[in-house]
C-alpha cells in the first residue's frame, strides 16, 4: 500500500460531493485542489461554476501540480446528455520533485476520500481541451 503523506480536508471532500450536483445549464463546473505544503493538507485552490477549457488552462499553474475535478457535459451520439465527474491528476514535468512526490503519494487517498476513480494524468496543461476529455471518457464507454 502506498504511503500517504498528506491529509484531505473535510471541506474538500464536501466540495467535491457538491460537484456531483452540477447545474444542468452549465457545460463544465471545475474544482481545483492543492496541497498546502506547510500543513500537508489537501485544500481548495479554486472553483468555477462555468468555465471554458481555454480559461481552465490559464488558471492551472505552470509549475505546480493540482487535483482537478470537473463535472463535464458530455453529449452522446444518440442524443443523451450525461455529466460525468472527471478527476484529472495534473502533474507538470516542471514541478519541483518534492511537490511531485507529495501529490503522487496523496493521489490515491484523494481518489478514495472523494470517491473518484480512474484519474487521468495530465503533464502538459496545453493538451487539456474538449478532445482530450472526450478521448479519455470514451475509453470507458
Amino acid at each position: 500500500m502506498a504511503s500517504v503523506t498528506c491529509s484531505i480536508s473535510k471541506g474538500v471532500v464536501e466540495d467535491v460531493k457538491r460537484c456531483r450536483l452540477n447545474d444542468p445549464n452549465a457545460d463544465m463546473l471545475v474544482y481545483i485542489a492543492k496541497i498546502d505544503e506547510k500543513t500537508n493538507t489537501v485544500v481548495k485552490d479554486e472553483q468555477f461554476d462555468s468555465i471554458s477549457f481555454e480559461e481552465l488552462v490559464e488558471e492551472l499553474p505552470d509549475n505546480m501540480p493540482r487535483y482537478v475535478v470537473l463535472s463535464y457535459r458530455q453529449r452522446h451520439p444518440d442524443g443523451r446528455v450525461s455529466f460525468p465527474l472527471v478527476f484529472i491528476y495534473y502533474l507538470p514535468t516542471t514541478a519541483r520533485p518534492k511537490s511531485r512526490m507529495l501529490y503522487a503519494s496523496t493521489q490515491q487517498a484523494f481518489s478514495k476520500e472523494t470517491q473518484l476513480s480512474n484519474p487521468y494524468m495530465l503533464v502538459d496543461k496545453e493538451q487539456l481541451d474538449q478532445e482530450w476529455i472526450e478521448r479519455h471518457l470514451n475509453k470507458f464507454s
